[in-house]
Formats: C-alpha cells, structure tokens, sequence
C-alpha cells in the first residue's frame, strides 16, 4: 500500500503541473472531503480549507489573486514514504504576473491517504517539522 500512496503523491503533483486544482479533482487523486492546512507553513492570514471547494476557493481567490504569476511550476524534487502519508518536498517557482520578477518557494507537504486518495495535505515551510510531523526524523 505504503507504493501506491507514493505514486498516487507522484501523480497529484505532475496533475497540479497539468491543470492545477481542477486536475487533481478531476482525476481523483483527492478525496472529496480532503484539508489542506496551510498553518504549519506559518504564513500569516493562510488557515485550513475543508473539501475540494474550499481548497479551489482558497487557490482563486486568495493565493493566486495575492501572488499573480503568469507561470508557475511545482518541481517534486524528493518523496519520502511514511506510511499512510508521504512526505513531497517540492521547490516551486514561478514569474510574477505584473512584475516580471522571479519567485521561489520550497515546500514540503505531508499527504495523508485514505483509500486511495489524499484526504489531508499539511504545509511546511521547514522539512525538519514535515518529518516529525508524520512520524520521522533527519
């Protein structure tokens, strides 16, 4: 099982690439009713968003309109299996939409799995804090 929620991670990331929000839910690959917490990630003003409605909200109406890019990509760039959850350490970057400027972010996002599909994905800004928070050390 530990594999297949490795690559179903793996596809939910190339989906994102793809078509953003609207490619993951519409390949399945989250739950319905899945969370996405931004508050590890500290972050000001950025909560948790409940089912794939809220979370698009949350992605058009406040990430993207506050952080216009005219591109932005999402390089996986390491996963590690934890089990019922992956950890995806990822180095996003993209061109900001007015400016023209370059933008770069690391993040690791811990993915929990449930049947199949990812029910929650906890943000982090510090990889240490992503692999205490699902059960694993440096």
């Amino acid at each position: 099982m530990s594999q297949e929620n490795v690559e179903i991670v793996r596809r939910a990331y190339e989906a994102f690439n793809r078509g953003g929000i609207d490619a993951c839910i519409r390949e399945g690959l989250w739950s319905p009713e899945v969370v996405w917490d931004v508050t590890p990630s500290g972050i000001p003003g950025l909560g948790t968003y409940r089912g794939r409605e809220e979370v698009k909200r949350f992605f058009e109406e406040d990430w993207f309109s506050t952080f216009p890019f005219e591109e932005w990509e999402v390089k996986l760039e390491e996963v590690i299996d934890a089990g019922d959850r992956v950890i995806g350490m990822s180095r996003q970057h993209g061109r900001g939409a007015s400016s023209g400027a370059m933008a770069e972010l690391e993040l690791a996002q811990v993915s929990t799995l449930r049947d199949g599909q990812i029910v929650r994905i906890d943000n982090y800004l510090d990889r240490a804090k992503a692999l205490e928070a699902a059960g694993l050390r440096e």
